[in-house]
């Protein structure tokens, strides 16, 4: 089958018979069977599975701020306002607020913790620069 004068006149034989198709219908359905179930799996459209939603992120109040918070009445205050929030709601106020840019809390499950951390970031954030203001 290597042979040039094999492949030459095995190429000669197929133009042949895809002529003899194109011409003649009833020789083309009679040769159709093999190839139909390809046909029938190109022609049908794919159905792709639906894409789940990505869960919605938790929602805290817009008027929200750890900030003015933590002014008005301390580490104390800001903690007792982080009780009212699970820890998916503190997750989202760390980010919003860009507390942690390295995102070391994200793993972190308990509110307790999430909550303590929020208080340390935002006391070292509001203190970041006291130095030069005496």
């Amino acid at each position: 089958m290597s042979s040039p004068n094999m492949s030459t006149a095995l190429a000669a034989f197929l133009r042949l018979l895809a002529e003899e198709v194109e011409k003649n219908q009833a020789l083309a359905k009679r040769l159709s069977p093999p190839f139909q179930e390809w046909i029938n799996a190109s022609t049908t459209p794919k159905v792709l599975p639906a894409r789940k939603k990505a869960a919605k992120a938790p929602e805290i109040p817009e008027d929200f701020d750890p900030f003015r918070i933590y002014h008005d009445q301390g580490s104390t205050g800001l903690y007792a306002a982080l009780q009212d929030y699970d820890a998916a709601q503190c997750k989202v106020i760390l980010s919003k607020f860009a507390l942690d840019p390295v995102r070391k809390y994200s793993r972190w499950r308990k509110q307790e913790r999430l909550a303590n951390f929020i208080v340390e970031r935002v006391k070292a954030m509001s203190e970041k620069g006291r130095v030069f203001m005496d």
